[in-house]
């Protein structure tokens, strides 16, 4: 995963757009994707904004990993990578599955235990 993606799934998780992300940190729009797509990296000052703007740190947004905190001892993790991977392709079915009635959401919920039971 590379800085904008991190971006992507740090926005996604915080509910923030990718418009509303670029006008507060003062770039365009476009450079998320062009960013995603080429693996760029802004300039420092920018990926301390964004870093600011979606509550996580710039070392986390360029490198993956999380710095230690004043005390020595390492911040709560990001959940893994494959996590996030999942989170983002499913985020939208989620939100599709609780639009649903009660009735039905529990039929969907109940037919993928019973797939999941079946293949273990």
């Amino acid at each position: 995963m590379n800085f904008w993606e991190r971006v992507d799934y740090e926005r996604d998780y915080r509910n923030i757009d990718r418009k509303k992300l670029a006008h507060e940190a003062g770039f365009d729009v476009s450079n998320i994707s062009k960013g995603i797509k080429n693996g760029n990296i802004p300039s420092a000052d920018t990926a301390v904004r964004i870093a600011q703007i979606l509550g996580t740190s710039a070392e986390y947004l360029v490198t993956g990993n999380n710095p230690k905190n004043e005390f020595g001892s390492q911040p709560e993790k990001n959940p893994p990578e494959d996590f996030e991977t999942l989170f983002i392709r499913y985020r939208k079915m989620l939100s599709e599955l609780e639009s649903l009635d009660t009735t039905s959401r529990d039929a969907v919920i109940e037919l993928i235990e019973k797939l999941a039971a079946a293949k273990r």
